[in-house]
């Protein structure tokens, strides 16, 4: 498991209206069985794709269903 401050939860917990409820979620668990809903989804993907001036590609939208996914998703766009 992942440090809570990694990347992918730091930016989670920005986009999410109850940013607590990203501190709670393990790093490998289903975003969407934790709870997160796919507006918040939506909202974290054009958060990245703003942030790296770069479209999201299909394999990264489905890394994007836990935190250890979006950690790579930034990773491989540093």
């Amino acid at each position: 498991m992942q440090d809570i401050l990694s990347p992918g939860r730091q930016l989670l917990m920005e986009v999410l209206d109850v940013p607590e409820v990203a501190a709670r979620i393990p790093a490998d668990a289903d975003l969407i069985l934790a709870g997160i809903n796919s507006g918040d989804l939506i909202r974290l993907g054009l958060s990245i794709e703003e942030r790296t001036h770069r479209p999201l590609t299909d394999d990264d939208l489905m890394d994007l269903q836990t935190v250890d996914g979006i950690d790579r998703v930034l990773a491989n766009r540093t």
